[in-house]
């Protein structure tokens, strides 16, 4: 637990040193936040506090912050919600957390339903994943821009506390492992599983 340095292409603030530049070297993320855990998406960056409080910054394009905005950041900025998390997963266009009640929420990019809320609404504030479900693990995956360069595709995969996988969002090469070529808005049992 600590500090947190960041570096690399910072054109959107990803590096979160309150500085937008092409390439930044190593750099302490500015606020004076003491964090838990750090995951980097394609262009923001999203961290855990100590209180479980979740911090993000970089681009804002679809709401991928969760401060209920569009607006970019190259400063860590408070999740909206006040919601209590123990794990943060930053994707392509979206990032999704497990809260402390082991409820899944997800923001940002919802293009294909990557959010799982049943829509393909973005988001800009957290939203709960549908389906009931208590989750001890989350992934919010990235975009291949090889295969689709203006609109890469984007899902999210969780385990639940019950050692069961859903998938949910892009479907097209069958990443939800349902069985199926169809996207989904809602999580997904993974076939092949009690």
């Amino acid at each position: 637990y600590g500090d947190a340095f960041c570096w690399g292409f910072n054109r959107h603030g990803q590096v979160g040193n309150s500085i937008v530049e092409e390439r930044s070297p190593v750099s302490l993320v500015s606020g004076g936040l003491t964090f838990m855990a750090i995951t980097a998406g394609e262009n923001h960056t999203c961290a855990l506090s100590l209180t479980g409080s979740a911090y993000c910054w970089g681009d804002n394009t679809f709401g991928q912050l969760g401060d209920g905005s569009n607006v970019p950041s190259a400063d860590p900025i408070p999740v909206e919600g006040g919601l209590t998390f123990v794990s943060l997963s930053a994707g392509y266009g979206h990032t999704c957390g497990i809260t402390s009640a082991r409820v899944a929420y997800c923001w940002g990019r919802n293009l294909f339903g990557e959010l799982g809320d049943g829509t393909t609404q973005n988001r800009s504030a957290p939203v709960a994943v549908g389906g009931g479900l208590s989750f001890a693990m989350i992934s919010a995956g990235g975009g291949d821009a090889g295969i689709s360069p203006a609109i890469p595709p984007a899902h999210s995969c969780g385990l639940t506390t019950g050692k069961v996988i859903y998938c949910w969002g892009d479907n097209q090469f069958g990443a939800l492992g349902d069985g199926t070529l169809t996207n989904r808005l809602l999580p997904a049992k993974v076939a092949f599983q009690p």
